[in-house]
């Protein structure tokens, strides 16, 4: 499907020989929170995915919700 749409015509994927998880990318880089919220956006069912809601409520956003209220 993504190569028959004319949008993509010519880009490709890159070839990945050994994929690896979030934790193992980014171990030391995020902050525990950080990689809870990135996780439940990006996950694949839709059914289990954050919802805009609840990303808007999740930890990770807690002090930006204190400085902007609404």
């Amino acid at each position: 499907m993504f190569r028959k749409n004319p949008r993509f015509l010519g880009m490709k994927f890159h070839h990945i020989t050994r994929p690896e998880t979030l934790e193992k990318r980014y171990i030391g880089k995020m902050l525990k929170k950080a990689m809870n919220f990135l996780k439940k956006l990006l996950e694949m069912d839709p059914n289990k995915r954050m919802s805009t809601s609840e990303a808007l409520m999740h930890p990770y956003l807690e002090k930006q919700r204190m400085r902007d209220p609404y």
